[in-house]
């Protein structure tokens, strides 16, 4: 039976290392964009599910950086997208939606709002709702709201 060298072993282990490490290093798991503190999140409802829908929700933080970005595509076969996250790090302050290329700005909702903070393992976040005006032009809600994620 061939021995192995040192360089061979130092190769294979420093592979295998970096191969199990991944995400797991950064306290994430693969399917997420969790770090160190617990997450925001942000859901997106589609009100009229026989509307048809391209949204870009961008979150940024006060110095105007992009702390979220997702595009989405929302009909009837796809009318919810639930808590997609971004570390809570991140300090988000506005929040621009943009549906079919009509653009809204609000704040990120802040301790003003009657269920924030949230206690315990609950997180802070905001659901959003893509509806129509009265002029049957798109319009959206915005929600505050606190939930424990899972894995949380």
């Amino acid at each position: 039976m061939p021995s192995i060298n040192r360089r061979t072993l130092l190769a294979s282990s420093t592979a295998a290392l970096i191969a199990t490490s991944g995400c797991t290093a950064l306290g994430l798991s693969p399917n997420s964009n969790r770090g160190e503190s617990d997450p925001h999140w942000v859901t997106m409802y589609l009100g009229d599910r026989d509307e048809t829908h391209d949204v870009t929700v961008t979150i940024t933080n006060p110095e105007g950086d992009i702390v979220f970005e997702k595009d989405y595509q929302l009909s009837d076969s796809n009318e919810a997208d639930e808590a997609a996250t971004f570390p809570a790090s991140t300090a988000p302050e506005t929040i621009v939606v943009t549906v079919d290329g009509m653009r809204f700005e609000r704040d990120w909702p802040g301790f003003e709002q009657p269920p924030l903070p949230c206690d315990g393992a609950n997180e802070a976040g905001v659901e959003i709702y893509i509806e129509n005006a009265q002029d049957g032009s798109p319009d959206i809600r915005l929600e505050a709201d606190c939930q424990s994620l899972p894995g949380e």
